[in-house]
């Protein structure tokens, strides 16, 4: 039977109940009576899988099973369903004949419909022969069985609806296609704050971090082109209690392409659970619009969760990292007296990106800046990773260098914090400490290369990372990933950033390169060559707003679904003093859809 294919059926609920038997073939003779008589046992299979079995009832042809099993349909089993596939379209019924001493004995198969939008009914239904390798020449008998199946609605979400999340475990898809055959690389994050307001940085995932602090967030990877999903999935019951809120955001990675430039997108939460759609929604992508807010998870105050779309835009920022004050000025309702600086923001840098560090100093002057490695022991090896600075001078000559073997530059200006073998520190495990006051005024580029000393290729390291922070406040300017980008499969250096002078300020542009060599002396000609045949971008645009006024959107009532309404009746809290583990970035006012 085939059925019309709806949209709006997340999945599907089949319950069965196999109650009994009756007038069933005989296997087995008794000795005592001299009639034919059986142990039957009865196997619930439904597409292609085996669902379970009822108990055995010893000697008898009539036999009372009472015996319940649940089915759940994900979307895509569903839509099979709807559309008349034969092995959704029935459940089958296979009774055997148990025996001690040898195989079962196969002893017919009742084949049971299943039907959309009927009410539950009990029925009897014949037991038929089977086929092929099942195959029961004088099967006989009837199986009653009741049956019901209940379908999943998709809620259909639009900006400023809320929805109380019953399950613990959900996935986040994105799925675009773009106008024209066009690349437009889309990333999605899922960035978390506390009480306070603070983003977190070890609970937040995205393209170059793809695993929270304790796993209970996974990103499924950077999909450069539509067509595919990016999926975030979030184990709820899992995520730290330090967690107050989390924000999923979309931006247009690729330079020059804008959300305009999506022709079509969609946005599924899926209860991970059952695979049931939970709710779907398109987010309006248009016009020069370059980020969205698609929603937000927050918790309540009995510690569940309650998921609010936002649905807005922004014409400018490519990271989440520049839109760290919008995220701080959506969680006013949560998070009273939170603390806004419109200047603050971290660049999430991506191979490629060139950004003025002044434009990430939260409105401060700079002076000192640390740069920072880290990385993890891996598959319980300690690795030797080396940090150094190159300077050159502005025709590329090579001024000084700063690695394990010569902490200091002449002009003392850059400091090497000391080698570190094993990758087991806290925090960075090598740092270079850079007085920007004091550098020589010969030197035009400062390039921070990266050696695996004890000979490990880069791509296998866990958890490799660097970032650039003011030494005074300790706030980061900019963060890069390294773990798994396969392009540093078989290399054992690389060329990752490079500080250089413009107009009288410091930019800092990630290189990205992969290169061979154990000591920074072996990758000044991969420095020099690279900054001589690939002149850097102009650096990223970033507005300077002077108050930051976006906020969530007014509720919009749902019918019977629970909608969340901000607590009035939560103290005032103090949000403590910036941190390192507080990093900040200034924005600019959000436009509405």
């Amino acid at each position: 039977m085939a059925f019309e294919q709806r949209n709006d059926i997340s999945g599907i609920e089949i319950d069965v109940t196999i109650i009994q038997g009756r007038d069933l073939a005989g296997k087995d003779k008794n000795f005592l009576t001299g009639k034919k008589t059986s142990d039957p046992y009865v196997e619930l299979h439904y597409g292609h899988k085996k669902y379970g079995k009822t108990k055995v009832i010893d000697k008898t042809t009539s036999p009372r099973w009472n015996k319940s099993f649940k089915i759940m349909l994900g979307q895509s089993e569903a839509i099979r369903l709807q559309q008349g596939d034969a092995n959704f379209s029935s459940l089958c019924l296979r009774i055997f004949d148990k025996d001690k001493f040898s195989d079962d004995d196969f002893m017919g198969e009742a084949v049971v419909p299943i039907s959309l939008g009927k009410p539950p009914m009990t029925s009897w239904y014949s037991v038929g022969t089977g086929s092929g390798r099942l195959y029961y020449k004088k099967a006989k008998g009837d199986v009653e069985v009741k049956i019901a199946v209940t379908e999943r609605k998709v809620l259909d979400m639009v900006r400023g609806n809320s929805h109380r999340l019953l399950c613990g475990s959900i996935r986040v898809a994105l799925n675009w296609q773009v106008q024209n055959y066009q690349n437009v690389d889309l990333d999605t994050s899922c960035v978390a704050i506390d009480g306070y307001g603070r983003i977190l940085m070890d609970e937040t995932v995205y393209f170059g971090d793809l695993v929270n602090s304790n796993g209970s967030i996974r990103h499924s990877g950077d999909v450069r082109e539509g067509g595919r999903d990016e999926i975030i999935s979030c184990d709820l019951y899992s995520v730290s209690h330090r967690v107050r809120a989390l924000y999923f955001i979309v931006t247009a990675a690729s330079s020059g392409k804008t959300l305009g430039d999506v022709k079509y997108s969609s946005v599924t939460v899926t209860d991970t659970t059952t695979g049931f759609a939970m709710c779907q929604f398109s987010p309006g992508f248009a016009g020069d619009n370059t980020a969205m807010f698609l929603m937000r998870l927050a918790k309540d105050n009995s510690g569940g969760w309650v998921m609010t779309i936002i649905e807005d835009m922004d014409h400018t920022a490519r990271d989440f990292g520049t839109l760290i004050p919008e995220i701080k000025g959506y969680s006013r309702d949560i998070v009273p007296g939170i603390q806004i600086n419109p200047k603050e923001r971290i660049a999430i840098m991506r191979k490629g990106g060139v950004i003025r560090l002044n434009d990430y100093a939260h409105g401060l002057q700079l002076h000192n800046v640390v740069f920072g490695l880290a990385w993890d022991v891996t598959d319980g090896k300690n690795i030797d990773l080396d940090a150094s600075a190159i300077c050159l001078d502005a025709s590329l000559g090579l001024v000084d260098i700063v690695y394990f073997q010569q902490l200091r530059s002449h002009d003392g200006a850059i400091i090497h914090g000391g080698d570190e073998r094993e990758g087991d520190e806290k925090g960075d495990d090598e740092k270079i400490y850079i007085n920007l006051d004091l550098i020589r005024s010969d030197v035009t580029y400062i390039g921070f290369v990266i050696n695996s000393y004890s000979g490990e290729e880069l791509d296998d390291i866990k958890k490799a990372s660097c970032h650039l922070y003011d030494k005074n406040t300790r706030m980061d300017l900019a963060s890069y990933k390294l773990s798994k980008d396969k392009s540093l499969d078989k290399h054992t250096a690389l060329v990752m950033a490079c500080l250089y002078r413009e107009s009288g300020g410091w930019n800092l542009r990630i290189v990205g390169e992969a290169a061979h060599g154990r000591v920074a002396k072996q990758l000044v000609d991969e420095l020099q060559n690279f900054l001589r045949h690939f002149p850097a971008p102009p650096p990223a645009v970033v507005p300077h707003p002077d108050i930051i006024v976006n906020a969530m959107p007014q509720p919009v009532p749902l019918g019977d679904i629970d909608i969340f309404v901000p607590p009035t009746n939560v103290p005032h809290v103090p949000v403590p003093p910036s941190s390192n583990d507080i990093p900040t970035v200034a924005a600019f006012p959000i436009v509405p859809k």
